[in-house]
């Protein structure tokens, strides 16, 4: 009888003890959660997604020293043409994902904003070709989507969370023959053409002069 009741009571403790905990935990979790929710931040915005093309066969045909330069330079030419003050999340290698929150820009703005970094990225690339004496197969396209996701620190960096940066991604992957074009969703484009009906709006820059 003894035993029994000894028994009882340890698990009686025990139970007191695992709620105590998980109520402790919880209390953490939501004290954490409106600390760091302050650090983040909902709202519309312009994401852009200057894409190196040719990036995978350049990297498997150059040595490591020389391709890191060559894309470094590249890259640093895309980042100097950024004329809409847009931020910079993350260099993916062979992109550049920029981020705006705030009133979408006009097509037309973001279209000059293409065209400026091709330029720009044009221009730099001719100077290294001209110096290596071969033509490297790089060029720039560029993936433009609108719509609401969040900003959020982590440490001292801000990352990007949300269905719309997952789409611009995922645009990225497409079977447009093109090097060199610019791919806008229907969010950006919407209230300027006609075409609503259609999800992407396309613009091959392959036989366009831009020097």
């Amino acid at each position: 009888m003894i035993s029994f009741s000894y028994n009882l009571c340890c698990r009686d403790v025990s139970t007191f003890v695992s709620e105590r905990t998980k109520k402790s935990v919880m209390e953490y979790l939501y004290k954490q959660y409106l600390s760091e929710s302050r650090n983040i931040r909902v709202e519309e915005g312009l994401i852009i997604i200057p894409d190196i093309s040719g990036y995978t066969e350049f990297v498997s045909s150059i040595c490591i020293e020389a391709g890191r330069y060559i894309i470094g330079e590249l890259l640093s030419t895309i980042l100097q043409a950024n004329k809409l003050g847009m931020n910079v999340s993350e260099i993916e290698g062979d992109a550049i994902l920029f981020y705006k929150f705030g009133k979408k820009p006009s097509m037309q703005r973001i279209l000059k904003l293409y065209e400026t970094m091709l330029r720009s990225f044009t221009i730099k690339l001719r100077e290294i070709e001209t110096i290596i004496g071969h033509d490297l197969g790089l060029s720039l396209k560029l993936i433009a989507h609108y719509g609401t996701f969040s900003e959020y620190t982590i440490g001292t960096f801000k990352k990007l969370y949300g269905e719309p940066i997952v789409k611009a991604h995922s645009l990225l992957k497409n079977t447009i023959k093109s090097k060199t074009y610019i791919l806008m969703t229907n969010a950006v484009v919407s209230k300027e053409t006609a075409k609503k009906e259609k999800e992407y709006f396309f613009i091959n820059y392959s036989c366009r002069t831009i020097l």
